[in-house]
Order: C-alpha cells, then sequence, then structure tokens
C-alpha cells in the first residue's frame, strides 16, 4: 500500500497533509548551505517504513541546468532526494548521532514511470520519499550498516526506487580508517587547486548547459570496440552542490554525474532527448582527490552501460547506467 492509498492517521498523514513550507534542519541532511536543503518534513509510517516530503528547486545552477525536452525531474536531484530522506531516517528514527560518517558500499536506482517525472513548470515540484529499512547491524545502541528502500512518489504516482546500503562511522574511527586507508592524511576539497585539470566536454554533449556542471574533460571516443569512451574525471572542488563543504574524497554523487554524463556521452545521438533511467553503482574504495581518476565506458549492447572509474591502477568505482530515449516533445516544447 502506498503512502497516496493510506488513511489519514497521527503516525502516518495523507500526502496532502504534508508540510513543504520550508526546509527541515541542514545537519540532518549534512548540507552546509540551506539552499541545498531540499526535504521538508518527516513522518514515521510503522516500526521500518517512514515517509519524507520533498521539493524540488526551480532555478537550481545544477540541478535545474539540463537540455532535457520533454523537461523532467533531474534524475541526480531524485538520487539527492533520496540521499537526504534516508540521512533524515537514520538521524531521526535509527539513534545516529550528528557526527557519524555515512559511507554509501552500493546504490541502485530506477525510474519506472518517467511521464510521472515531468516537471511542471509553473509550480515547485514535490513528491514523497517512502523509505523501509532492512538489515540493521548495530554493536549495542550503535548503528553499524543498514539497508535504506525508497520509492519515489511523484503526485501519488510510484516513479522509481533506489536502494542504499550504507555504513556508519564515528568521526574518530571515520578519521582513523581514512589515514590507515591510505596511509596519510587526506587533503580536504578546500585545500586543493580551483583550476580545471584538462579541456572539459563541451556541456551540450553531457545534457548541461554550464561548463561548472561538466565533470568530464579529455574524453576520446571509441565506438569500434567494446570500451567506448575513456575520459578523465574533474569536478571542480568549487563547486557549490557536489561540494557544499569541504570533503576529503570525491562524493558518490559526484561520481553518479560523472557516470550519468559518460554513458550519455558514450550512447550518442541527442542528448536532449535521452534520460539516465537507471542506475547501479559498487563504491569499491574512497575516491582520492589528490590523484588522477579515470573514467571508461563499456557495452555490451542495449541501453546499459558500464562506467569504470580508476586510480592509481584499482578499480574505485563500478557503475551500470542504462540511459532511455525520450518521447518527442509536446508542442509547448514541454
Amino acid at each position: 500500500m502506498t503512502l497516496a492509498e493510506q488513511e489519514p492517521t497521527e503516525a502516518a498523514p495523507a500526502a496532502a497533509e504534508f508540510a513543504y513550507q520550508r526546509p527541515m534542519d541542514r545537519v540532518l541532511v549534512h548540507r552546509r548551505a540551506v539552499m541545498e536543503v531540499f526535504v521538508t518534513d518527516a513522518v514515521r509510517l510503522g516500526d521500518d517504513a517512514f515517509a519524507v516530503a520533498v521539493q524540488a528547486p526551480r532555478a537550481h545552477s545544477y540541478y535545474n541546468d539540463h537540455t532535457q525536452r520533454p523537461a523532467l525531474l533531474d534524475p541526480l536531484f531524485l538520487l539527492e532526494a533520496a540521499r537526504q530522506a534516508v540521512t533524515v531516517v537514520a538521524h531521526q528514527w535509527l539513534d545516529v548521532t550528528y557526527d557519524t560518517s555515512f559511507l554509501i558500499s552500493d546504490w541502485t536506482t530506477e525510474f519506472t514511470d518517467l511521464e510521472a517525472l515531468r516537471a511542471r513548470g509553473d509550480a515547485p515540484d514535490e513528491l514523497v520519499v517512502e523509505v523501509t529499512t532492512r538489515d540493521l547491524k548495530r554493536r549495542g545502541t550503535r548503528l553499524l550498516a543498514a539497508t535504506l528502500e525508497c520509492v519515489f512518489l511523484v503526485g501519488g504516482r510510484r516513479a522509481g526506487t533506489s536502494v542504499v546500503v550504507a555504513g556508519y562511522l564515528s568521526r574518530d574511527g571515520y578519521t582513523a580508517h581514512r589515514a590507515k586507508s591510505r596511509g596519510s592524511v587526506p587533503p580536504l576539497s578546500s585545500d586543493m587547486p580551483p583550476t580545471r585539470t584538462g579541456t572539459p566536454v563541451g556541456p551540450a554533449l553531457v545534457g548541461r548547459e554550464r561548463t561548472d556542471n561538466v565533470v568530464l574533460t579529455d574524453a576520446a571516443r571509441h565506438p569500434d570496440g567494446t570500451t567506448a569512451l575513456h575520459a578523465v574525471l574533474d569536478v571542480p572542488v568549487w563547486h557549490a552542490a557536489m561540494y557544499d563543504h569541504p570533503l576529503d574524497h570525491v562524493p558518490a554523487m559526484a561520481l553518479m554525474e560523472a557516470a550519468r554524463q559518460a554513458a550519455v556521452l558514450a550512447a550518442g545521438g541527442p542528448c536532449e532527448r535521452r534520460y539516465a533511467r537507471a542506475f547501479g553503482a559498487t563504491f569499491h574504495r574512497f575516491v582520492e582527490l589528490d590523484s588522477p581518476v579515470t573514467v571508461s565506458v563499456t557495452t555490451s549492447g542495449g541501453e546499459r552501460l558500464t562506467v569504470d572509474f580508476r586510480q592509481d591502477g584499482e578499480s574505485v568505482c563500478t557503475a551500470g547506467i542504462e540511459v532511455a530515449a525520450l518521447p518527442a516533445p509536446d508542442t509547448d516544447g514541454r
């Protein structure tokens, strides 16, 4: 039973009763800027079920920067909505303290109703993310790991799902783990030089309008073999959305955008007619800021492409992206 089908109760209000008036506290979603907070309300539906209200931005320099026609909600915004929703749930109901680091190991997302994701344009788009928790692992009362299953509801329609497998480390545990795993203290993004490392891909080729939002440089196509594309990862450390606050690694959200851009570029054809409808990623280890990362795309036929990120000779993240062709736009250009 979806949220939209439930009768209002004290524990689970009807979707129309969710508050969209203001963002929740930024600390709940690990954000410094209030404008980067998209969750507006959250309720508990049962022992392991929750619902989080989300309002999409209308003029965001990143999440509203795309060439898709018809205009759909940015898939990276929807991934961020899921990330914020599961983070709220962890802090509000799973007893995860605010100084805990979240480590995503696997993340799978599929959008099954693209028409439900069509942006309204005349008003902010609002949605609900239902979250179900399972496989909770604890040491005493402290949560060590969990699987969080999300359902996107837009206008009462089930638009897709997202499953996040996460681990949780205390601040001291995270600091020790990072220093031990790399053999030194990692630099922060705020300490890295702000210059680009190569020639960015043309934004229109990856469905973006602004070069600032391009995270691939020095791309080369290889259409005659299984490897369709090679590129270099280059996430601007001054990017207000991907580096809302200083980090000591490349964040998962930035890797997902890089995977989307690489898949769209490798797929060819007009990018305004292509939408990344499915993501599946395994994060093998942290992606460091001070060593080059190569991005390669391979294809085995069909719409699904594999994107591999390699650093210092090792695969650090592997993603499968499915790119769907969009229908022709309406006569009004949507």
